[in-house]
């Protein structure tokens, strides 16, 4: 078992990073090996696609149509490319989301505040979500909301992207993350994030 104080020193590196849907795609893939214990949180391929915002390139439809995972994997061998996705006109809604998804396990472990997010008061919201991450990221707040799995109690990552107007963590309950451990499922190793409970008893 190892211990860091500071992760994600990378994430100031964004300012010289383009968007990339292969970058992102790469970025991802390390996190399925990868399970969070603050509230149990792991990584499928099929989430991806709407993390990306792929949803959104509806002129896209039938490049990006079926299996969420196998579109995943298509981006992964590069059947679907950045210029493909570039050559969506509802790209520009998509690129900062993508720009900032490489990111997401620097962001991840980096994350010290959870809100428990309340879908009631944003009414002009569709996520549904039982808990909300928010970090900065040059200057900007980014959010992910994540919710649980029903069928085997574990959390996902159901959306993500950098504030545009809205700061969704407003109103919301804060709750501070006293202990974090991050699991490599295939190497059994265990890496604590943050330990709070040690440095107050």
């Amino acid at each position: 078992m190892t211990e860091s104080s500071a992760i994600g020193a990378e994430l100031f590196l964004f300012g010289e990073t383009m968007a990339d849907i292969l970058l992102a795609a790469r970025s991802y893939a390390k996190l399925l090996d990868v399970e969070y214990h603050i509230l149990s949180i792991n990584f499928e391929k099929l989430h991806f696609y709407h993390l990306a915002g792929l949803h959104y390139l509806k002129d896209l439809a039938d490049a990006l149509k079926g299996d969420r995972g196998i579109v995943f994997e298509k981006i992964l061998n590069g059947t679907i490319s950045q210029t493909e996705l570039e050559n969506s006109r509802h790209y520009p809604e998509i690129e900062n989301r993508i720009g900032y998804l490489v990111y997401l396990e620097a962001i991840m472990d980096s994350n010290e505040t959870i809100f428990k997010y309340n879908p009631k008061l944003e009414s002009f919201s569709a996520i549904q979500a039982d808990f909300l991450m928010k970090n900065q990221l040059q200057a900007r707040n980014v959010f992910a909301f994540l919710s649980e799995n029903k069928l085997n109690g574990k959390y996902f990552c159901r959306s993500f992207f950098p504030q545009m107007d809205k700061d969704y963590s407003l109103g919301q309950t804060n709750w501070t993350v006293l202990y974090k451990k991050k699991i490599n499922k295939s190497e059994h190793t265990e890496c604590i994030l943050c330990d709070k409970l040690r440095k107050n008893s």
